[in-house]
């Protein structure tokens, strides 16, 4: 399945090839990380967030310093640590003297097993269960809408959740310029 992705100034809606929306994503208050994601009928059905982890020990790295959850009635269903990239040749097309690593790959702990997300060249992202892939989100950072292809074997509502840890990731690395 074929889903597009619109974004608004405050959401996003996943929507099938007819233009019917399927899902989704709000804030869950006005400011903060925190998403509803709501199904075709309004309710809300998963709800994300980005989990700060406890001050910095002797064995934390950055990738460890945050964790990306889905809550189901306020139960965690997933959790999602970043890797981030080793080799700046990977994304030497955008090199700037100031680059913060990049977020390469995520894997995500669910009741579906581990997904991993992979970041490519293009900054499109693979989705894969068990080295199968089940999942493709077209290029971010394009001027082209977004599409995510999807294996319907999985509810909507969990893809559009996993859209949005993707959000999380694909902007872990944005530089803030006060």
């Amino acid at each position: 399945m074929k889903l597009r992705i619109r974004k608004g100034l405050f959401s996003w809606k996943l929507q099938d090839e007819n233009g019917a929306t399927l899902a989704k994503i709000c804030n869950k208050k006005l400011g903060g990380s925190a998403k509803k994601i709501i199904d075709a009928k309004g309710n809300t059905i998963f709800t994300t967030d980005i989990v700060n982890l406890p001050k910095q020990t002797e064995s934390w790295n950055r990738a460890d310093s945050r964790k990306y959850m889905i809550y189901k009635d306020t139960q965690p269903v997933a959790t999602a640590n970043l890797f981030f990239a080793t080799n700046p040749e990977r994304t030497k097309t955008q090199s700037f003297t100031l680059c913060p690593p990049k977020a390469d790959k995520m894997e995500v702990e669910s009741s579906y097993g581990i997904w991993v997300v992979q970041r490519q060249k293009n900054n499109g992202l693979n989705i894969t269960h068990d080295d199968t892939s089940i999942g493709i989100i077209s290029p971010f950072f394009s001027f082209k809408p977004i599409f995510l292809e999807l294996s319907e074997k999985y509810e909507i509502t969990f893809w559009a959740s996993i859209y949005m840890l993707v959000e999380y990731m694909m902007h872990e690395d944005d530089l803030i310029v006060i």
